[in-house]
C-alpha cells in the first residue's frame, strides 16, 4: 500500500520547480525543505495551503529554485493524490478581469502547463497572450498536477498586459480542467480538435454553470481550434456556435496527418483549410488565427509564413518558442506607408460622401466605397496595436 505521494520534478536539469512528497499523517504539519535558496517563502505556502485542506504529515519538498505558488501547487497535488477529491477547492479569483473581443493577438505562446521554469520567460517575452497548455504538451500522467499548477498560476502571477489564456484537454480531461481554471483569472480558453458546434456549446455552458457556483460573473472567451477535415468543413457552424467565441484557430499539424500529406513550404495543401478559417471566423465576426511555425530556428521560414498568413487574411500567430514572438508581431503590425495612405483614402471618402459623390480620385486611383472599407480597416488596425491616436482626424489637423 502506498503511503507516499509526490508531485513536481527534482534533478540537477530542473529549474523554477520543487519535487514535494507529502505522507499523511495525525496532528501536526512536519515540514523538511532540502534547497540552498530561502525556505521561509516556500515553507509558508506549504503551511498555507496545508491548513486551507485540513491535512496533516510530513511534507519534504526538494527545492530547484521554485516560486512560492509552484511549491503550494505541488503540494497540492501530492495531497490530493493521497487524500482523494473530497479536499476543499482552490479558492475562486476576486476579480475575474475580462479582456476585449476584439484585442491585439498576433502572437499566442504556447507554454506546457506542467512547466513553471517557462512561465515568467513567456510573459515577459512580449507576446500579445501566453497559452498555457494542458493537452499535447502535457505527458498523460502528468495531466492531474498540470490543471492544478495552471490554476495556481492562474490565482498568483501577474500577467500584466498580457492575456491569460488555456488549452483545455478533450472530453472528460477538459471538463476537469475546466473545473480548476474558469474560477481563476483565465481570459481565454482554446478548445482542442472541434469537429462540430455543439463541442463549443458543451463547453460554454459546462463553463457557465462553474462560474456561477464560483460567483464569476464574466465568462472568459473560447477559441476553437479546428483540426481534422470534418472540422473545417463544419467551420462556419462553430465559429457561430456561442457568442462568448472571440477567435477561431487551426491546428495544421493533426489536420495534415488527417490528410496523409506532408506539409511544404508553399503550403498547396493547407490552402483550403487556411482560406476556410478565415472565411468562417470573418462572416462570424471573429478573429482568424493562424496555426504554429514549428522550425523554431528558421527565422526567414518563420517570416515568410507571417507574410502569407497575412496575405490570406490571418491577424494572428501561434508561437511555440519566445524567440519567434517578436518576427511574428511585427509581421502582424500594418507598416507606416500603409496606415497613411489609408488615412488619406478614409478622408477622400469621407469628403466624397459630404458632396454626393460615390466615388472620387486620389492621385491616379479611383476611390470606391469597397476600398475605402478596406483603409478603414486598416486604420482600425493602427489604432487597435496604438500606431495613431483614436481621434486621428483630429491630430492630423
Amino acid at each position: 500500500m502506498q503511503t507516499d505521494f509526490s508531485a513536481g520534478n527534482a534533478g540537477p536539469k530542473v529549474k523554477a520547480d520543487c519535487l514535494v512528497t507529502f505522507v499523511p499523517g495525525e496532528g501536526s504539519l512536519e515540514v523538511e525543505i532540502r534547497g540552498e535558496a530561502d525556505h521561509a517563502p516556500l515553507e509558508q505556502a506549504v503551511r498555507m495551503t496545508a491548513g486551507r485542506l485540513g491535512v496533516a504529515g510530513k511534507v519534504t519538498v526538494e527545492d530547484a529554485g521554485a516560486m512560492p505558488f509552484v511549491a503550494a501547487a505541488r503540494f497540492e497535488a501530492a495531497a490530493r493524490k493521497a487524500l482523494g477529491a473530497g479536499l476543499p477547492p482552490l479558492p475562486p479569483a476576486v476579480d475575474h478581469a475580462a479582456s476585449p473581443k476584439v484585442r491585439p493577438r498576433r502572437s499566442r505562446l504556447y507554454l506546457p502547463g506542467n512547466r513553471p521554469d517557462f512561465l515568467t520567460k513567456a510573459v515577459a517575452s512580449g507576446a500579445d497572450g501566453v497559452i498555457l497548455d494542458l493537452e499535447d504538451s502535457v505527458a498523460p500522467d502528468r495531466k492531474f498536477e498540470a490543471r492544478i499548477l495552471v490554476a495556481h498560476a492562474l490565482a498568483s502571477m501577474d500577467f500584466g498586459g498580457v492575456e491569460p489564456m488555456v488549452r483545455i484537454n478533450q472530453g472528460e480531461e477538459g471538463d476537469r480542467d475546466l473545473e480548476w481554471v474558469i474560477p481563476q483569472r483565465v481570459q481565454h480558453i482554446l478548445i482542442p480538435k472541434v469537429e462540430n458546434a455543439s463541442r463549443v456549446v458543451d463547453v460554454r455552458d459546462l463553463s457557465g454553470r462553474i462560474a456561477k457556483r464560483c460567483g464569476r460573473t464574466v465568462l472568459p472567451w473560447f477559441m476553437p481550434i479546428i483540426e481534422s477535415p470534418l472540422g473545417i468543413l463544419q467551420a462556419l457552424e462553430i465559429a457561430r456556435a456561442v457568442p462568448e467565441t472571440a477567435a477561431l484557430t487551426l491546428g495544421l499539424q493533426d489536420l495534415t496527418a488527417e490528410l496523409c500529406v506532408r506539409p511544404t513550404p508553399g503550403g498547396r495543401e493547407s490552402f483550403f483549410s487556411r482560406s476556410m478559417i478565415v472565411l468562417a471566423a470573418r462572416a462570424a465576426g471573429l478573429q482568424p488565427i493562424d496555426t504554429v511555425y514549428a522550425d523554431v530556428k528558421n527565422e526567414e521560414g518563420l517570416k515568410a509564413s507571417v507574410a502569407e498568413a497575412r496575405e490570406l487574411g490571418f491577424i494572428g500567430k501561434g508561437c511555440v518558442h519566445p524567440g519567434q514572438v517578436a518576427a511574428i508581431n511585427q509581421g502582424f503590425m500594418p507598416d507606416e506607408q500603409s496606415i497613411e495612405y489609408a488615412k488619406k483614402v478614409v478622408l477622400a471618402m469621407e469628403d466624397a460622401k459630404s458632396r454626393g459623390l460615390g466615388a472620387v480620385a486620389l492621385g491616379t486611383k479611383m476611390i470606391d466605397p469597397a476600398v475605402a472599407r478596406q483603409s478603414e480597416a486598416v486604420v482600425a488596425e493602427a489604432i487597435l496595436f496604438g500606431l495613431i491616436p483614436a481621434d486621428w482626424r483630429n491630430a492630423a489637423e
